[in-house]
């Protein structure tokens, strides 16, 4: 069997852009999909998928290892999330490919469950008014979960008033208070903050008890995660923004977190994120991951989380479903009681619909945002 062609596909939602990838073969109806979803960099990431064809177009599909070390290696200029993303999209769907070619599930190709239960947790997104957050953590514990992940910082500046360090305690006590003790939430700075405010908010929200913190500071300081890492008692969870095994080396050697939470459709596919679970395990640290965006992140992570030891919960997208089921043959659910099954195969388990990713072009999306004085924040 042999790689016939790479079909990259730009696609809108309701968040941001999403990318996939189809991966043909010389087997007739024989195809893999794979998401490597990079909001707002979707162009940049279709051209680094035609650029990769040159390199597995004509190869075993079966032979994936090989695929994704020939993608790495003879890219020369290695790593960085343009190129990454595209190289996880396509081990994606060769793992889809291995999977339906063997009538198995990912998770069985890579040795089956551990866990027949998977707890999910709800992203509830960014706002800075507890009310807001009251509301939406309401209507995730109505779904069914529950643990949910809130975003409450503004735009901030590198040194912040008592006001804004007083709002954000707020979110997390509203969500706090909604939830009780037998809920549970985590808290995400989205880097925003520097270390030093960092620290001051940590300290200012730990009486509320969040799971995590996740990315204190932006992943380009390692320093400053280091100061974080020093003051804060709240476990502090990055990775979001970090690619392939070498990325998180640092992070695991210097015991600066955790949690790590690497995202299957950028930080190198199945084949990468099986090699970063299992560091994780080695070093004692939990595997989270990251998984915001469409359909199939959230399948491959599924099977990643049945199958690793070290994992502890996921991010689930809880909105935007019927999008969802117009451009993919399955949209994974949350059960009554926060969890959810793993997902059966064969493969990935889903299709994607190319007439429903045809119908939904990409749009310009843009994270941006700006600090009370007009300048440009950390999004």
């Amino acid at each position: 069997m042999r790689i016939t062609g790479i079909s990259p596909f730009g696609v809108s939602s309701p968040f941001a852009d999403w990318t996939y990838v189809r991966v043909e073969t010389d087997q007739p109806g024989l195809v893999g999909w794979g998401e490597c979803s990079l909001p707002g960099k979707t162009q940049a990431v279709q051209g680094a998928l035609k650029d990769l064809a040159n390199l597995v177009v004509g190869a075993d599909p079966l032979e994936s290892e090989y695929c994704w070390q020939r993608m790495y290696r003879h890219a020369f200029w290695r790593g960085g999330p343009i190129q990454t993303a595209a190289i996880s999209g396509i081990d994606m769907a060769l793992w889809d490919i291995r999977g339906k070619e063997a009538d198995k599930s990912v998770c069985e190709l890579l040795g089956g469950p551990v866990r027949r239960r998977i707890r999910l947790y709800a992203n509830i997104g960014l706002a800075t008014d507890p009310q807001v957050f009251r509301e939406r953590t309401s209507e995730a514990i109505a779904l069914g979960y529950t643990a949910v992940k809130l975003y409450p910082l503004p735009a901030v500046a590198p040194s912040e008033s008592a006001a804004t360090i007083g709002q954000v305690v707020a979110c997390c006590a509203a969500v706090r208070e909604v939830l009780g003790d037998g809920r549970d939430f985590a808290l995400d700075f989205h880097g925003r903050p520097t270390a030093g405010l960092a620290v001051q908010l940590e300290a200012a929200v730990r009486h509320t008890h969040p799971l995590w913190i996740e990315e204190p500071v932006v992943p380009e300081t390692p320093n400053a995660l280091q100061r974080c890492a020093e003051k804060f008692v709240t476990p502090i969870a990055a990775g979001e923004r970090l690619f392939t095994r070498w990325d998180f080396r640092p992070l695991l050697e210097q015991q600066l977190v955790s949690i790590i939470q690497p995202d299957v459709a950028n930080a190198g596919g199945i084949t990468e994120l099986a090699k970063i679970a299992s560091l994780a395990e080695l070093y004692g640290v939990t595997f989270n991951p990251h998984s915001p965006n469409g359909p199939l992140q959230c399948l491959a992570s599924l099977h990643l989380a049945a199958w690793a030891q070290p994992f502890g919960m996921l991010e689930h997208r809880h909105e935007g479903h019927t999008h969802m089921a117009k451009i993919c043959t399955c949209v994974p659910a949350v059960d009554a009681d926060g969890h959810i099954a793993p997902p059966a195969g064969p493969g990935l388990g889903a299709e994607m619909i190319e007439q429903g990713l045809r119908d939904h072009p990409p749009q310009a999306w843009i994270a941006e945002s700006f600090r009370a004085d007009g300048s440009i924040g950390d999004w």
